[in-house]
């Protein structure tokens, strides 16, 4: 059986030589930050939109579970063996990251990461909108 024309690609992908040691993950912190954050924007703007008093505990459950979700990898990556590390900006910027159709830009992998929370932004404010009108 013949292998997919990404995963081939993925297989034949040339790491990139590093100076120091591997990294603990390849993005680096201030995409994960910006991640978190447009969860938890979305997360505020439909508490302003529809927020009542018995939606409180549900609304603190998903803020309970969206902070472990982001938080555990940044401790994971506290407790990482060896020489893990997370990468500059600058280095980031210049390697980018493989993913399975191979190498991305830092452009590129930053738009597919942070297309989600700004698209939930968008439809969270559409909502608040039409709450707001009718």
């Amino acid at each position: 059986m013949q292998m997919p024309v990404h995963a081939q690609a993925f297989a034949n992908a040339v790491p990139l030589r590093r100076n120091r040691g591997e990294h603990v993950f390849d993005l680096h912190p201030a995409l994960h930050i910006a991640l978190f954050g447009g969860f938890f924007a979305y997360l505020g703007i439909m508490w302003a939109a529809f927020g009542e008093k018995g939606l409180v505990i549900p609304f603190a459950i998903f803020a309970v579970f969206l902070a472990a979700a982001f938080i555990v990898p940044g401790w994971w990556a506290r407790v990482a063996p060896g020489e893990g590390r997370k990468p500059g900006w600058s280095e980031f910027m210049a390697e980018g990251v493989a993913c399975e159709t191979g190498r991305l830009g830092a452009g590129g992998a930053m738009v597919q990461i942070l297309i989600m929370p700004v698209m939930l932004i968008g439809w969270g404010l559409f909502l608040a909108a039409v709450r707001a009108l009718v």
